[in-house]
């Protein structure tokens, strides 16, 4: 019987049993199955809904920080060992001079960037925080410099291929002269 109506007349069938956004269902196997799912009463239970959230375990947290923290201090001491390469991060508009310094922490004793004024290019490498002050030439470890440039060259090459000054690759003339 359902197989001789049309989507449009099962769609009304699904709005008159008040399913809201009937019409986002394209297919008959979509809409048979929201229509057989219409009689399926819900499960009853006296049970409380258990949470989505599992509890956590402290043990477990614990060894994951300290797993990330592990990850964190190879890659610190990895950066302070590799060249050093000068950059500058342009500021874009309303973006401020950066001002970054290196400080000891007390509690553990290394030394560590604090952010003191302005705008930043953060790049985080393996869950280490590395700070590049924008707006001044500054000298950053080789690898921070490769994912600064990376960051610029995909930015620059984006919508290359929508620009109407390009060139045609059939025509070999400006997509522009075409229009």
């Amino acid at each position: 019987m359902d197989e001789e109506k049309t989507v449009k007349q099962l769609q009304q069938e699904l709005r008159d049993k008040g399913v809201l956004n009937a019409e986002l269902f394209t297919s008959k196997a979509q809409i048979r199955t929201v229509l057989d799912m219409q009689g399926t009463p819900a499960p009853k239970t006296d049970e409380p809904v258990a949470t989505i959230d599992p509890p956590a375990n402290p043990v477990e947290e614990r060894n994951v920080e300290r797993r990330w923290q592990k990850k964190a201090d190879h890659m610190r001491r990895k950066l302070e060992h590799q060249t050093k390469v000068r950059i500058l991060v342009p500021l874009e508009a309303n973006e401020k001079q950066g001002v970054v310094e290196w400080r000891k922490n007390a509690k553990t004793g290394k030394d560590e960037q604090v952010i003191i004024s302005g705008d930043v290019q953060p790049v985080t490498l393996n869950g280490y925080a590395y700070y590049v002050p924008k707006g001044i030439y500054v000298e950053v470890p080789e690898q921070v410099a490769n994912v600064i440039t990376e960051k610029f060259n995909q930015t620059a090459e984006a919508g290359q291929s929508a620009r109407l000054d390009r060139l045609d690759p059939a025509t070999g003339r400006p997509v522009a002269e075409q229009l």
